[in-house]
C-alpha cells in the first residue's frame, strides 16, 4: 500500500505552479493597479479634505476681521448719529429761543412756520440718518449671516464627505 503518489503528487505540483504562474501573469498586476490607485486616489481625498478644512478656517479668520470691522464702523455711524441729532436739538433749541424772543403780534405766523419747518428739516434729518445706519447695518449683517451660513454649510459637506469616505 502506497500512501503517496509520486505521479499525482507531481501533477498537482505542476498545475499547482500553473495556476500561480497564471494568477501572477494576470490578476496580481491589476488587483495590485487597483490597491495602488485606490490607495492614491484616498491619499488624494485626505489631502483634499485637509486643504479644504484649511481654507474654511482661513475664510472663518477673514469672516472673523469683517464682522469686527463692520461693528466698529456701525459703532461709528451710530456715535456721528448721535452727535448729529445733538447738534440738530441745540439748533433746534436756539431757534425756539429765537422765536420765543421775536414774537410778537405782527410776526406770529412767520415764527410758527419757521418753528414748523425746523422741525421738519429735523425730522427728516434724523429720519435719513437713521434709515441710512440702519441700512448699512442690516446689509452688512445679512451679507454676514450669509457668509457664516455658506461656511457652516461647507464644513459639514466635508464632513459628510469624511464620513462617506471612511466608510468605503
Amino acid at each position: 500500500m502506497q500512501l503517496i503518489d509520486l505521479q499525482l503528487l507531481i501533477t498537482h505540483m505542476i498545475g499547482f505552479l500553473i495556476v500561480l504562474w497564471l494568477l501572477r501573469r494576470f490578476a496580481w498586476g491589476p488587483i495590485l493597479g487597483f490597491l495602488k490607485a485606490r490607495a492614491d486616489a484616498i491619499a488624494g481625498d485626505i489631502d483634499a479634505a485637509k486643504a479644504e478644512r484649511q481654507r474654511a478656517g482661513e475664510l472663518r479668520a477673514q469672516y472673523q476681521t469683517q464682522t469686527e470691522n463692520i461693528e466698529r464702523e456701525v459703532r461709528q455711524a451710530e456715535a456721528q448719529i448721535r452727535a448729529r441729532q445733538r447738534e440738530l436739538r441745540a439748533r433746534t433749541e436756539e431757534e425756539q429761543a429765537e422765536i420765543r424772543r421775536m414774537r410778537t403780534a405782527r410776526t406770529e405766523e412767520e415764527l410758527r412756520r419757521m418753528r414748523d419747518s425746523a422741525r421738519e428739516t429735523l425730522r427728516k434729518q434724523t429720519v435719513e440718518l437713521a434709515l441710512l445706519a440702519a441700512e448699512r447695518a442690516i446689509r452688512e449683517r445679512m451679507n454676514d449671516a450669509k457668509h457664516q451660513e455658506l461656511v457652516t454649510q461647507f464644513i459639514d459637506e466635508l464632513e459628510a464627505g469624511r464620513e462617506t469616505s471612511g466608510g468605503a
